[in-house]
């Protein structure tokens, strides 16, 4: 039996320092956020979703994100895929390059993802999903664990009858995002869903959708709709809700919203942390965007915003910075981005 609490939640053999977890996420949940979101106190940390075909062919750029061997701490690597023996191979791969933990996308809406028969439209036949991750526990001695929503649609919603076929088939946690495929990331997140969920097993169930609020996402703890939460885009554009939510749920106590000068600097330190990772060309051209998410909030954001697509070194980066901290926080306050197409 795999046991949760408030203080602590095991996946397998894996004890989490917190049960604040950090979705994957394309384009945003790299080695510098992942090493924020650590450094903030989250209990596990996840690669971006990566094809499994791609790992089996070496592809570079998927390999580069599943070597995970010179991280510090616990992280998964998620992979997406429909095939049973591809996603077992690559699991080995993944389990050889540093996983902690392999987790299958079992969610993702997009059209590019689905209309190959993986992620939301794998979860729709149940006896499919749960041969192709049976064949990924018996290849691995890491725990593997599967992120799904409720269903496809509202007519379908299979989220309670897939959990309890992967808990047999070893699966050590699910992650449920209480919106259906059909939904996308529109409308609220359903918790009497996720809660369902929890009912109908005996593994960890980590609840997604709408985490950001730290009172909510401790209430659902301890009420025992969930025994995790994963931050998604509750996190964008403020990293710092992640230790907000980390050290509330240890302590009771909210920490307080940072100034906008320390947001100001967060923001300059995640850019630093891209450029020592990529090299400056490269994080100037990712780092855009949390660069703009930053500048909005703040007084004059439009003139300053315009010139966040000319951001192409660190001269550049630092001196729009500069001049946002001196234009000070606009009277609508932070700036929370909407985000759709990247959560894994």
């Amino acid at each position: 039996m795999i046991v949760s609490s408030t203080s602590q939640v095991r996946i397998g053999p894996l004890a989490l320092a917190s049960p604040v977890l950090i979705a994957p996420m394309v384009g945003i949940t790299d080695r510098p956020c992942r090493a924020l979101a650590r450094e903030f106190g989250a209990g596990l940390v996840s690669t971006e979703m990566v094809a499994a075909e791609a790992v089996l062919r070496r592809v570079d750029a998927a390999m580069a994100l599943v070597d995970v061997r010179q991280e510090p701490g616990p992280v998964a690597v998620q992979l997406v895929g429909c095939d049973a023996d591809v996603m077992a191979e690559a699991a080995r791969v993944c389990a050889d390059h540093g996983a902690a933990a392999i987790d299958v996308n079992l969610g993702c809406p997009v059209p590019r993802v689905v209309n190959r028969g993986s992620g939301a439209a794998l979860a729709r036949d149940i006896g499919a999903t749960a041969r192709v991750l049976g064949a990924m526990v018996t290849a691995v001695a890491v725990p593997v664990t599967a992120k799904m929503r409720l269903g496809w649609d509202r007519a379908s919603v299979n989220a309670p009858e897939l959990a309890r076929a992967l808990e047999e088939s070893g699966v050590a946690a699910v992650t449920v995002h209480g919106r259906t495929r059909q939904q996308k990331y529109t409308g609220r997140s359903d918790w009497s869903e996720i809660a369902r969920v929890r009912d109908a097993v005996h593994i960890p169930v980590v609840g997604s959708g709408d985490v950001d609020d730290a009172h909510a996402m401790a209430a659902r703890i301890r009420s025992g709709v969930a025994d995790a939460v994963v931050i998604a885009r509750g996190m964008l554009g403020n990293l710092w809700f992640v230790k907000q939510a980390v050290h509330y749920l240890a302590s009771g106590e909210l920490l307080p919203d940072l100034p906008f000068a320390d947001r100001i600097e967060l923001t300059r330190r995640h850019l630093e942390m891209l450029c020592e990772h990529y090299g400056e060309a490269t994080a100037m051209r990712i780092g855009r965007k949390y660069v703009a998410w930053t500048v909005k909030g703040c007084n004059g954001a439009a003139r300053l915003r315009a010139r966040v697509q000319e951001l192409d070194s660190r001269a550049r980066l630092h001196s729009l910075l500069n001049e946002a901290l001196l234009s000070g926080q606009g009277a609508e306050g932070s700036y929370r981005p909407v985000f759709t197409s990247g959560e894994g």
